[in-house]
């Protein structure tokens, strides 16, 4: 299950490409995966399917997703080129009780709307979405988070509330046949630090062993705190995938284009 399932898919012999113009600032909804070794594909092969097929849908980004042999092999001529590298780990639970509930936190389902409200605050304020001061940015972001859910999959929403009512954390959890990913894990800037994302990952992960999936995952930056967070909770790593991104600059943004 990933993001880019409700966009336009373009099958080649190196992979897919994603391509959903109609919120071109979402990244995930707009980018090229290359699949295995990628046909062989040099850096230089990527970045020019790349510049055809986004560019020519009149994207100014690129952003390519690569699996491992392909990712080994492509990374140093890809950076060459100006793209950012990182890494994607998908980490699958590793078959352990299911973690106890988190006491004093008090955890419940929401509707989407509730979560999208949190999410358009998220965009506008937090330190790390500087691209969400963009209002385009901002209501493609918010379009894809309201329809990106894996096709035929249930999604429930995790939320933790503050006195007034207000979302301020949340996950999601989508359950498909016998498949679930948990996914979108935040948590407000000023809540954080108390313990809520723990609880909203916990909710989530017990809601989907409740549906006893064959597979249970969820998927982290590899340079980031949460993926420590995901392997205290049972979550173990399993893969890994390359990202890749060069931004394009948003005359009406303080910082470089959108997740």
């Amino acid at each position: 299950m990933h993001a880019a399932a409700a966009a336009r898919c373009v099958e080649a012999g190196w992979g897919d490409a994603y391509l959903s113009p109609e919120i071109d600032r979402c990244y995930d909804r707009n980018m090229l995966w290359i699949a295995g070794d990628g046909d062989g594909l040099s850096a230089s092969g990527v970045d020019t399917h790349a510049e055809r097929l986004l560019g020519g849908a009149g994207m100014a980004h690129r952003r390519v997703m690569a699996e491992p042999a392909a990712d080994a092999r492509l990374r140093d001529g890809l950076v060459a080129l100006g793209y950012e590298a990182g890494t994607h780990v998908f980490q699958v639970f590793g078959g352990r009780p299911a973690p106890e509930a988190v006491t004093g936190v008090g955890v419940e389902e929401a509707s989407v709307d509730d979560v999208l409200a949190a999410t358009e605050e998220y965009l506008r304020t937090d330190a790390d979405t500087p691209y969400g001061r963009d209002p385009r940015t901002r209501r493609h972001l918010l379009e894809h988070y309201r329809d990106y859910g894996p096709a035929g999959a249930q999604e429930r929403r995790f939320v933790v509330r503050e006195d007034g009512g207000r979302v301020i954390a949340w996950a999601r959890l989508w359950v498909r046949g016998d498949e679930a990913q948990v996914e979108d894990v935040v948590v407000l800037a000023p809540w954080r630090g108390r313990g809520y994302g723990r609880a909203i990952v916990t909710a989530a992960t017990r809601a989907a062993l409740d549906a006893s999936p064959t597979l249970l995952f969820i998927v982290a930056d590899a340079d980031d705190w949460p993926k420590d967070l995901y392997a205290r909770l049972g979550y173990e790593t399993a893969g890994t995938l390359g990202v890749y991104l060069r931004f394009a600059r948003l005359p009406q943004a303080s910082g470089p284009g959108a997740a």
